[in-house]
C-alpha cells in the first residue's frame, strides 16, 4: 500500500508539473530522504510511472577521505542530501 500511495502522490506532482505549462520532458525521476532506502522502491516507481528513476547520490563524484567507510556512506547518501547540500554551500 505505501509504495503505491507514493506512485499515486508522485503522479499528482507530475500531472501538476505538465499542467504548470512545463513544456519540457521529463527525463527521469530522482529519489532521495529516507523513502529512497526502501528496497525495491526504485524498480517500483520506475514500472508504476514509467519514468526512468534513479536513487540520488549527493557524494557522486567526490573524492572520499580513507576513514570514510565508503559502502555504509553509499548506503546513507540518500537520506544525507539536504545536509551534503548544506555543507557545499559554504563552498560558493
Amino acid at each position: 500500500p505505501f509504495r503505491q500511495a507514493m506512485a499515486r502522490q508522485i503522479n499528482v506532482s507530475l500531472q501538476f508539473f505538465r499542467s504548470s505549462g512545463a513544456n519540457r520532458p521529463i527525463d527521469c525521476l530522482m529519489l532521495a530522504g529516507g523513502c529512497a532506502q526502501i528496497r525495491g522502491i526504485r524498480e517500483y516507481l520506475e514500472a508504476a510511472l514509467e519514468i526512468p528513476t534513479r536513487i540520488a547520490d549527493p557524494f557522486a563524484g567526490m573524492t572520499l577521505s580513507n576513514k570514510i567507510k565508503a559502502q555504509t556512506l553509499r548506503a546513507e547518501a540518500p537520506a544525507l542530501m539536504v545536509a551534503c547540500g548544506l555543507a557545499l554551500r559554504s563552498f560558493d
